[in-house]
Parts: structure tokens; C-alpha cells; sequence
């Protein structure tokens, strides 16, 4: 009995800790367009980016594309020799560690005019109990930022925070009978 909910706290643990990685749609409702209302960096800046986070970039494929490049290039504006090269215009860029990633349009002078993105991800976490998600309201009219996650992502992540601490109660209960 008690083996059998060892085994069933791991793995509602496992399910709750898997909803913690949230998809960022850079730009929001504009996408990663040249003449964007807002420097990319200043929305960076106010994010909090962590390992296995996603980046949505969307744009029309065959007239821009995403380009992430070192710190070098990313300050020249440098788009001969990318890291990596997306075209699709519906891009998604994990976050596989923690530091900075750069990023800029491949479009011949979008990045010189604005079209480049720093992100810093923070170093990971050994408890990550302790992230919050983004706040589930919309922004104000005067932020322009990307909208939070959608209903669905962030109604999955309460889902299983319920469900966990629901589970662990009922586990509870049962090992004290």
C-alpha cells in the first residue's frame, strides 16, 4: 500500500512539474514584423524566460525569417552565418539552457531597423514549486506586450496543480487509516 503511493505521488509530481514551460508569442498580435510598435527587447525585459520555455514567432514566410546568432552578429546585424535559420513564418524556438539567445530578421535591413531580440533565460531551477505562471489577465491598453498564455495552457497547469494536491490529500488520508 504504501509502495503504490510513493509510486502514484511521483508521478502526479511529474505531472505538475511538465506544466511549468510556457509559450511567449513575440511581437503578440503583431508577430515579428519590421516596424513593430514596441522594441522587441523592452517586451524581453519584461518576461521571465526559463529552460524548455518557447518563443511563437510568426511572419510571412518567403519575406522575413528568424535567425538566431551569436552576440556579434546580433550587434552588426551580421546575417551570414546564422546559428540556426527558420523560414516557416510560424517559427517555435525552445529554450534548451539558461543565458542569453539572440535573435534577428533575415530580411535584407529589418534588423538594422529594429527587428532583433535579446532574451536572457534564468539558470534552472531545483524547485520549481516556487515559479509562479504569468499572470492570467489581459494587459493594460498602454502595455504592449504579448498576450498571456492562452486559456487553455494556463487552465492545464491550475488542472494539474488541483489535481496534485487533491491526489497528495487523498494519499494522505490513506495512509493515515
Amino acid at each position: 500500500m504504501a509502495s503504490t503511493a510513493i509510486v502514484l505521488v511521483g508521478v502526479v509530481l511529474g505531472l505538475v512539474s511538465s506544466g511549468w514551460a510556457y509559450e511567449f508569442h513575440v511581437g503578440g498580435s503583431h508577430g515579428w514584423v519590421e516596424h513593430h510598435h514596441e522594441k522587441y527587447n523592452s517586451w524581453a525585459e519584461r518576461n521571465r524566460f526559463q529552460v524548455n520555455d518557447t518563443l511563437l514567432f510568426k511572419y510571412n514566410p518567403g519575406k522575413d525569417s528568424v535567425l538566431v546568432v551569436t552576440e556579434t552578429a546580433y550587434k552588426s546585424c551580421n546575417v551570414t552565418s546564422p546559428i540556426q535559420s527558420y523560414t516557416d513564418g510560424n517559427t517555435i524556438f525552445k529554450f534548451n539552457h539558461s543565458g542569453p539567445f539572440y535573435f534577428i530578421s533575415g530580411a535584407a535591413g529589418h534588423c538594422n531597423r529594429g527587428q532583433r531580440l535579446i532574451v536572457v533565460v534564468l539558470a534552472l531551477r531545483h524547485h520549481k514549486s516556487h515559479r509562479l505562471p504569468p499572470p492570467a489577465v489581459a494587459p493594460t491598453p498602454s502595455t504592449h506586450g504579448s498576450p498571456p498564455p492562452s486559456s487553455s495552457a494556463s487552465g492545464s497547469a491550475v488542472s494539474r496543480v488541483y489535481l496534485g494536491v487533491m491526489v497528495a490529500m487523498a494519499l494522505g488520508r490513506a495512509l493515515l487509516i
